[in-house]
């Protein structure tokens, strides 16, 4: 294996998730294709303001810090890292990285979606199962359930 591409939005189950592909990658010398999609919404960021500055709230900037202190982990444990924050969703993302990148494996933690929720909204998981040209793993943090 030589490319394992990771989606997280720094949930406890895609930090599972970005274990479980740690571990990949590390065992096969694979580069590490750390994802995070925020929402591609143009006015979102002007309708949230943070209550202490009333500044509107960069997205870009949120998604890149949950890199950052990932991939600060990651290469402190001797991985080779490459990070992408890309607006959009996160499926398509993901799906758009690997595509690029010719990933051997994409690394996804589940969501737990059930009912109406997961019928409306799907999940992200689900998505790239249905679409993926590349081998998927799905990971579930048992700790949060």
């Amino acid at each position: 294996m030589q490319t394992v591409v990771v989606g997280t939005d720094g949930s406890r189950n895609a930090e599972a998730a970005v274990r479980e592909a740690a571990k990949v990658a590390k065992a096969d010398g694979a580069v590490l294709h750390l994802v995070t999609a925020y929402p591609d919404i143009p006015t979102y960021g002007e309708t949230i303001a943070s209550s202490a500055k009333r500044e509107p709230i960069n997205l870009r900037d949120v998604a890149e810090q949950v890199l950052a202190r990932t991939t600060a982990e990651l290469e402190g444990a001797g991985l080779d890292v490459v990070t992408d924050a890309r607006e959009g969703d996160p499926a398509k993302v993901i799906l758009d990285v690997a595509k690029e990148q010719d990933a051997d494996l994409i690394v996804v933690g589940a969501r737990g979606l059930t009912g109406l929720r997961r019928f409306l909204l799907g999940s992200v998981s689900s998505k790239l199962a249905h679409h993926a040209d590349s081998s998927l793993l799905i990971v579930r943090d048992k700790a949060a359930g």
